[in-house]
Protein backbone atom coordinates (compact mmCIF):
# COMPACT_ATOMS: atom_id res chain seq x y z
CA UNK A 1 0.00 0.00 0.00
CA UNK A 2 2.78 2.35 0.88
CA UNK A 3 4.43 1.59 -2.44
CA UNK A 4 1.20 2.51 -4.38
CA UNK A 5 0.79 5.80 -2.47
CA UNK A 6 4.35 6.73 -3.19
CA UNK A 7 3.83 5.93 -6.86
CA UNK A 8 0.67 8.05 -7.03
CA UNK A 9 2.40 10.97 -5.39
CA UNK A 10 5.31 10.68 -7.78
CA UNK A 11 2.96 10.71 -10.82
CA UNK A 12 1.15 13.76 -9.49
CA UNK A 13 4.41 15.61 -9.15
CA UNK A 14 5.45 14.52 -12.64
CA UNK A 15 2.23 15.77 -14.24
CA UNK A 16 2.43 19.01 -12.28
CA UNK A 17 5.96 19.64 -13.38
CA UNK A 18 5.47 18.55 -16.98
CA UNK A 19 1.99 19.70 -18.11
CA UNK A 20 0.98 22.55 -15.75
CA UNK A 21 3.52 25.04 -17.12
CA UNK A 22 2.36 24.28 -20.64
CA UNK A 23 -1.30 24.80 -19.71
CA UNK A 24 -0.47 27.99 -17.83
CA UNK A 25 1.51 29.27 -20.82
CA UNK A 26 -1.38 28.48 -23.19
CA UNK A 27 -3.85 30.30 -20.93
CA UNK A 28 -1.55 33.30 -20.64
CA UNK A 29 -1.10 33.37 -24.43
CA UNK A 30 -4.86 33.27 -24.95
CA UNK A 31 -5.40 36.05 -22.39
CA UNK A 32 -2.73 38.22 -24.00
CA UNK A 33 -4.09 37.76 -27.51
CA UNK A 34 -7.66 38.36 -26.33
CA UNK A 35 -6.62 41.59 -24.54
CA UNK A 36 -4.72 42.78 -27.61
CA UNK A 37 -7.77 42.14 -29.81
CA UNK A 38 -9.99 44.10 -27.38
CA UNK A 39 -7.51 46.98 -27.34
CA UNK A 40 -7.38 47.03 -31.15
CA UNK A 41 -11.18 47.01 -31.40
CA UNK A 42 -11.45 49.81 -28.85
CA UNK A 43 -8.81 51.85 -30.68
CA UNK A 44 -10.66 51.37 -33.97
CA UNK A 45 -13.97 52.40 -32.40
CA UNK A 46 -12.35 55.44 -30.79
CA UNK A 47 -10.75 56.46 -34.07
CA UNK A 48 -14.07 56.09 -35.92
CA UNK A 49 -15.87 58.10 -33.23
CA UNK A 50 -13.24 60.82 -33.33
CA UNK A 51 -13.43 60.98 -37.12
CA UNK A 52 -17.22 61.29 -36.91
CA UNK A 53 -16.96 64.07 -34.31
CA UNK A 54 -14.41 65.91 -36.43
CA UNK A 55 -16.64 65.60 -39.47
CA UNK A 56 -19.62 66.97 -37.53
CA UNK A 57 -17.54 69.82 -36.11
CA UNK A 58 -16.27 70.74 -39.57
CA UNK A 59 -19.79 70.58 -41.02
CA UNK A 60 -21.07 72.86 -38.22
CA UNK A 61 -18.19 75.30 -38.77
CA UNK A 62 -18.75 75.29 -42.53
CA UNK A 63 -22.48 75.93 -42.04
CA UNK A 64 -21.71 78.77 -39.61
CA UNK A 65 -19.29 80.35 -42.08
CA UNK A 66 -21.84 80.07 -44.87
CA UNK A 67 -24.52 81.66 -42.66
CA UNK A 68 -22.18 84.50 -41.69
CA UNK A 69 -21.19 85.09 -45.32
CA UNK A 70 -24.85 85.08 -46.40
CA UNK A 71 -25.79 87.51 -43.62
CA UNK A 72 -22.94 89.85 -44.59
CA UNK A 73 -23.96 89.60 -48.25
CA UNK A 74 -27.58 90.47 -47.42
CA UNK A 75 -26.45 93.47 -45.35
CA UNK A 76 -24.32 94.68 -48.25
CA UNK A 77 -27.24 94.20 -50.64
CA UNK A 78 -29.57 96.13 -48.30
CA UNK A 79 -27.05 98.97 -47.93
CA UNK A 80 -26.52 99.09 -51.70
CA UNK A 81 -30.28 99.11 -52.33
CA UNK A 82 -30.78 101.94 -49.81
CA UNK A 83 -27.99 103.97 -51.43
CA UNK A 84 -29.48 103.35 -54.87
CA UNK A 85 -32.93 104.47 -53.67
CA UNK A 86 -31.50 107.66 -52.20
CA UNK A 87 -29.59 108.39 -55.36
CA UNK A 88 -32.61 107.71 -57.54
CA UNK A 89 -34.82 109.85 -55.29
CA UNK A 90 -32.38 112.72 -55.69
CA UNK A 91 -31.99 112.30 -59.46
CA UNK A 92 -35.29 110.85 -60.62
CA UNK A 93 -37.25 113.92 -61.66
CA UNK A 94 -40.30 114.12 -63.89
CA UNK A 95 -39.82 114.71 -67.58
CA UNK A 96 -42.24 117.62 -67.56
CA UNK A 97 -44.31 119.60 -65.08
CA UNK A 98 -47.07 122.12 -65.49
CA UNK A 99 -48.36 125.07 -63.48
CA UNK A 100 -50.44 124.41 -60.33
CA UNK A 101 -54.20 124.13 -60.56
CA UNK A 102 -56.48 126.91 -59.34
CA UNK A 103 -57.26 126.76 -55.66
CA UNK A 104 -53.75 125.76 -54.64
CA UNK A 105 -51.36 127.82 -52.51
CA UNK A 106 -50.34 129.97 -55.48
CA UNK A 107 -52.28 131.52 -58.35
CA UNK A 108 -51.10 132.98 -61.63
CA UNK A 109 -53.01 135.58 -63.67
CA UNK A 110 -50.81 135.41 -66.75
CA UNK A 111 -48.28 137.98 -65.53
CA UNK A 112 -47.99 137.94 -61.76
CA UNK A 113 -48.36 135.29 -59.09
CA UNK A 114 -50.27 135.65 -55.85
CA UNK A 115 -50.16 133.36 -52.88
CA UNK A 116 -52.10 132.26 -49.86
CA UNK A 117 -51.47 134.10 -46.61
CA UNK A 118 -50.97 130.70 -45.01
CA UNK A 119 -47.58 130.36 -46.70
CA UNK A 120 -44.47 131.16 -44.64
CA UNK A 121 -43.45 134.82 -44.83
CA UNK A 122 -40.16 133.99 -46.57
CA UNK A 123 -42.04 132.21 -49.36
CA UNK A 124 -44.39 135.19 -49.76
CA UNK A 125 -41.39 137.57 -50.02
CA UNK A 126 -39.81 135.26 -52.59
CA UNK A 127 -42.94 135.30 -54.77
CA UNK A 128 -43.20 139.11 -54.56
CA UNK A 129 -39.53 139.44 -55.56
CA UNK A 130 -40.08 137.14 -58.52
CA UNK A 131 -43.05 139.28 -59.58
CA UNK A 132 -40.67 142.29 -59.62
CA UNK A 133 -38.56 140.56 -62.30
CA UNK A 134 -41.35 139.89 -64.79
CA UNK A 135 -40.39 142.75 -67.12
CA UNK A 136 -36.59 142.31 -66.90
CA UNK A 137 -34.67 141.36 -70.06
CA UNK A 138 -32.11 138.58 -70.23
CA UNK A 139 -28.42 139.51 -70.23
CA UNK A 140 -25.83 136.89 -69.51
CA UNK A 141 -23.83 137.84 -66.40
CA UNK A 142 -26.17 140.63 -65.40
CA UNK A 143 -27.40 140.77 -61.81
CA UNK A 144 -24.20 139.30 -60.41
CA UNK A 145 -22.17 142.46 -59.83
CA UNK A 146 -25.11 144.06 -58.03
CA UNK A 147 -28.45 142.76 -56.79
CA UNK A 148 -30.53 145.59 -58.28
CA UNK A 149 -29.75 145.57 -61.99
CA UNK A 150 -31.43 146.41 -65.27
CA UNK A 151 -31.31 142.78 -66.51
CA UNK A 152 -30.78 139.25 -65.16
CA UNK A 153 -29.76 135.80 -66.28
CA UNK A 154 -30.96 132.46 -64.94
CA UNK A 155 -28.77 132.29 -61.83
CA UNK A 156 -28.94 135.98 -60.93
CA UNK A 157 -32.76 136.03 -61.15
CA UNK A 158 -32.94 132.97 -58.88
CA UNK A 159 -30.45 134.65 -56.54
CA UNK A 160 -32.47 137.90 -56.53
CA UNK A 161 -35.65 136.17 -55.34
CA UNK A 162 -33.77 134.29 -52.62
CA UNK A 163 -31.87 137.37 -51.44
CA UNK A 164 -35.10 139.40 -51.14
CA UNK A 165 -36.60 136.54 -49.11
CA UNK A 166 -33.61 136.55 -46.75
CA UNK A 167 -32.50 133.08 -47.90
CA UNK A 168 -29.25 134.04 -49.65
CA UNK A 169 -26.58 136.69 -48.96
CA UNK A 170 -25.14 137.31 -52.44
CA UNK A 171 -25.75 136.12 -56.02
CA UNK A 172 -24.61 132.63 -57.02
CA UNK A 173 -23.79 131.10 -60.39
CA UNK A 174 -25.47 127.91 -61.58
CA UNK A 175 -22.38 126.02 -60.40
CA UNK A 176 -22.63 127.71 -57.01
CA UNK A 177 -26.25 126.61 -56.63
CA UNK A 178 -25.09 122.97 -56.79
CA UNK A 179 -24.20 123.36 -53.09
CA UNK A 180 -27.12 125.55 -52.03
CA UNK A 181 -29.20 124.34 -49.08
CA UNK A 182 -29.90 120.63 -48.99
CA UNK A 183 -30.42 118.02 -51.73
CA UNK A 184 -33.97 117.12 -52.72
CA UNK A 185 -37.20 119.02 -53.28
CA UNK A 186 -38.53 121.50 -50.74
CA UNK A 187 -42.00 121.80 -49.23
CA UNK A 188 -42.78 125.12 -50.94
CA UNK A 189 -40.00 125.88 -53.41
CA UNK A 190 -37.18 124.02 -55.14
CA UNK A 191 -34.03 125.15 -56.94
CA UNK A 192 -33.31 123.00 -60.01
CA UNK A 193 -29.62 122.98 -60.91
CA UNK A 194 -27.56 121.83 -63.86
CA UNK A 195 -24.15 123.15 -62.78
CA UNK A 196 -22.47 125.38 -65.33
CA UNK A 197 -25.47 125.30 -67.66
CA UNK A 198 -28.76 126.42 -66.17
CA UNK A 199 -30.76 126.95 -62.99
CA UNK A 200 -34.41 127.76 -62.34
CA UNK A 201 -36.91 127.67 -59.50
CA UNK A 202 -40.35 126.24 -58.84
CA UNK A 203 -42.56 127.80 -56.18
CA UNK A 204 -45.59 125.74 -55.15
CA UNK A 205 -45.41 124.19 -58.61
CA UNK A 206 -45.17 127.45 -60.60
CA UNK A 207 -41.84 127.84 -62.42
CA UNK A 208 -39.62 130.94 -62.49
CA UNK A 209 -37.33 130.44 -65.50
CA UNK A 210 -35.43 132.41 -68.14
CA UNK A 211 -35.93 129.68 -70.76
CA UNK A 212 -39.13 128.68 -72.43
CA UNK A 213 -40.03 132.05 -73.93
CA UNK A 214 -38.78 134.43 -76.61
CA UNK A 215 -35.10 134.96 -77.31
CA UNK A 216 -33.74 137.59 -74.94
CA UNK A 217 -36.74 137.32 -72.64
CA UNK A 218 -35.64 137.40 -69.02
CA UNK A 219 -37.05 135.65 -65.95
CA UNK A 220 -40.76 134.95 -66.16
CA UNK A 221 -43.34 132.74 -64.50
CA UNK A 222 -43.72 129.81 -66.87
CA UNK A 223 -46.75 127.58 -67.20
CA UNK A 224 -45.62 125.48 -70.13
CA UNK A 225 -44.07 122.16 -69.13
CA UNK A 226 -40.36 121.58 -69.61
CA UNK A 227 -37.83 118.75 -69.28
CA UNK A 228 -36.23 118.34 -65.87
CA UNK A 229 -33.76 115.73 -67.12
CA UNK A 230 -30.23 116.35 -65.87
CA UNK A 231 -31.31 118.81 -63.16
CA UNK A 232 -30.67 118.19 -59.47
CA UNK A 233 -33.17 119.54 -56.90
CA UNK A 234 -31.98 121.63 -53.95
CA UNK A 235 -34.02 123.27 -51.20
CA UNK A 236 -33.69 125.54 -48.21
CA UNK A 237 -34.07 123.48 -45.00
CA UNK A 238 -37.64 123.61 -43.71
CA UNK A 239 -39.01 125.31 -46.82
Amino acid sequence: MKTVSKLTAALSIFFAVTFFPQMASAQNGYAASHYAAQQAAYAQQHAAHQAHMNQQAWAAYHAQQQAAAYHAHMQQQAAFAAAQQQMMAARAVPVARTAPAAGSLIRYDGRYASCSASLPGQVQYLINAANHLQSSPYVRGAGHGRVEDRAYDCSSSTSYALIKAGLLKSPLTSAGFANYGKPGEGRFFTIWVKPGEHVFMTVCGLRLDTSGGKVGEGPRWRTKGRSYAGFTPRHFPGL
